[in-house]
């Protein structure tokens, strides 16, 4: 039997994945998420997929490591980054890599493949907005979050919460504190909204789960507080430790991941002492830092899950 890995062929936690899978014995085919930027062969005939030039439509079960997105190719210049020359007509064919693959992805999910996670849910997942909406609509502690340009609106909300950290609304850079200069230059802010939230003092902890069952809590200490740890930002540089989570609370993560259609779900939190304040829900959260230091079978527990499903979509 086949399950998929969709992602980099590169990606080392795409590899962790497709190793336990055949230790459970199941092969791993690759759909390198990069084929189109390379020009590689991929084909839709009337509902039946091709890919490098051969079938792939009786894989039933795939591990998505990310959902493709478009982009705008740049390059530094001086030390600013600027957009290449034929920058349009590169963004749209990205837009067509994506699309391409995204429509591949819906089609997988609803002829009943298992997919961990699905387009549906990981997309959605991707817009911290919709991420502390979900959260706090659930019943979870969240920081207080301004998401805006309006720089009155902004400094109305730093005069009341004090301690404020800022970022893009779609990442691409840590969190810094919104301190006086920062403040005195909200007018450039005003082209696109940014996050603002209160800064959340405790220790940072990532709970991993892939269905029901935690694979992974722990916490480690950072430089300086942020507003999420993003994927593997950190690689290398933090330790890490195991740290027990309540009942309640690992109760309200699976109840939550469930909510949100997701199978495979990392969570990001401050605790002090018995409190805990939610940052984050992450759809593709980056793992292998811990899995490597811990001994932590998310690996495992992801190809088993894609294994198992698979097996359950041929019968």
């Amino acid at each position: 039997m086949r399950i998929g890995i969709f992602g980099e062929a590169k990606d080392p936690q795409c590899a962790a994945v497709a190793r336990e899978a055949a230790a459970l014995g199941a092969e791993a085919l690759y759909v390198d998420s990069r084929a189109l930027d390379e020009g590689q062969p991929l084909s839709m005939l009337d509902g039946k997929t091709f890919y490098l030039g051969q079938p792939v439509d009786e894989v039933r079960g795939f591990y998505v490591r990310s959902i493709p997105a478009p982009y705008v190719a740049a390059m530094k210049k001086d030390p600013a980054l600027v957009l290449h020359e034929d920058w349009f007509t590169t963004f749209n064919q990205t837009r067509g890599r994506a699309g391409y693959f995204v429509a591949w992805l819906l089609q997988l999910s609803h002829r009943g493949a298992t997919l961990v996670n699905g387009p549906h849910a990981a997309s959605v997942m991707q817009y911290p907005p919709y991420q502390l909406h979900a959260l706090r609509s659930l019943g979870a502690r969240v920081p207080r979050t301004l998401i805006s340009n309006d720089p009155a609106a902004i400094r109305a909300f730093h005069a009341e919460v004090k301690d404020v950290l800022y970022k893009p609304l779609l990442g691409g850079a840590g969190a810094r504190a919104l301190e006086a200069e920062a403040l005195e230059r909200l007018e450039a802010l005003t082209a696109a909204p940014v996050i603002f939230q209160e800064r959340v003092q405790g220790e940072d902890v990532r709970v991993l789960l892939v269905g029901d069952e935690l694979v992974s809590c722990v916490a480690s200490t950072t430089p300086e507080q942020r507003l999420a740890l993003e994927g593997d930002a950190d690689a290398g540089e933090l330790l890490y430790h195991e740290v027990a989570l309540p009942e309640p609370v690992q109760r309200f993560c699976r109840a939550a991941a469930r909510a949100c259609g997701l199978t495979f779900a990392g969570f990001q939190l401050k605790q002090r002492g018995n409190d805990f304040v939610f940052l984050e829900l992450n759809s593709t959260p980056g793992y292998l830092e811990v899995e490597l230091q811990l001994g932590h079978r998310i690996s495992r527990a992801i190809a088993r899950r894609v294994v198992e499903g698979a097996r359950a979509a041929m019968r």
